[in-house]
């Protein structure tokens, strides 16, 4: 079943308080690579990043946060 709007604005309330997207620049020959990479390893460039960066601060990717209604975004 489709999410109500309301699940909608309530998931997108949850992401803007407590969600924050990390980038870089990275040159076009760069990223083709990496991405080749993830493929390789079955991920997505946006998994192995997010692995990358908890592993570095110590904490792992428990489901226990949520998102909105406990929902795990």
């Amino acid at each position: 079943m489709a999410p109500s709007e309301s699940q909608k604005r309530a998931s997108l309330k949850w992401d803007k308080e407590n969600m924050i997207v990390l980038g870089c620049k990275v040159k076009r020959t760069q990223a083709a690579a990496f991405k080749s990479y993830c493929a390789e390893h079955g991920k997505t460039s946006n998994t192995v990043l997010k692995e990358y960066v908890l592993d570095c601060i110590g904490e792992s990717d428990d489901q226990e946060e949520g998102g909105a209604n406990g929902e795990h975004v």
